[in-house]
């Protein structure tokens, strides 16, 4: 039986799940649902299993915080014995507007932590990775490199940005099981010129 595994970029504890930060954490679950599993600690990280289409597939949330995400990711594709091509990658991104789905077989990691960590510890940028846009068009246009961003992703988000960002996780589970399901070009073709809009709620309120 194939295996797959898909990670999901966050950090550990309730102070960090109303964030932009979180929201590979918030579609993991949402696909982990949808497989009718449940994560259990393992190794540094929440891990559940799932059969899927004839393949075992895994989830990974790493529980080392962001910048050393790449420890229990590495342990279990060693432990797994996987290719590069068998694992996704979930995870915010500021350089896509909020809402913009962007899949890719491979790259480098534009300055973000996480991933940084991912492709570090397993030795390859060969990773497909699913971003998910969080940055507000609105807001801050001159804002340049990542560290300038740190305050941001992780500020707690008003009502509207978490039902916008619950739908955001919607999207990106739905876009990693069609990753599992039809494999990485023809998700590509399906997920890559959508933008989950922003709820018509008015101004944000803070919660």
């Amino acid at each position: 039986m194939d295996t797959r595994l898909v990670v999901g970029l966050g950090n550990p504890g309730p102070g960090y799940e109303t964030t932009w930060h979180n929201l590979g954490f918030h579609a993991l679950r949402k696909l982990a649902k949808q497989l009718k599993t449940s994560f259990r600690m393992a190794d540094e990280a929440l891990i559940a299993q799932a059969n899927l289409a004839r393949m075992d597939v895994r989830l990974l949330l790493p529980q080392t915080y962001m910048n050393l995400s790449g420890r229990p990711v590495q342990r279990l594709v060693k432990k797994l014995n996987l290719d590069y091509d068998e694992i996704l990658v979930v995870y915010d991104d500021h350089d896509l507007p909020r809402g913009q789905l962007r899949m890719r077989e491979r790259g480098g990691d534009g300055g973000h932590r996480g991933l940084r960590s991912v492709l570090y510890e397993v030795a390859s940028e060969e990773i497909p990775r699913l971003r998910v846009g969080i940055r507000d068009e609105n807001l801050d246009p001159g804002v340049g490199g990542y560290e300038d961003l740190a305050d941001r992703v992780l500020d707690e988000l008003t009502e509207n940005e978490l039902t916008h960002m619950d739908a955001m996780a919607d999207a990106a589970a739905a876009a990693a099981r069609d990753w599992l399901v039809l494999g990485a070009k023809r998700a590509m073709n399906i997920h890559n010129r959508k933008r989950v809009p922003a709820p018509d709620q008015g101004e944000d309120t803070q919660p």
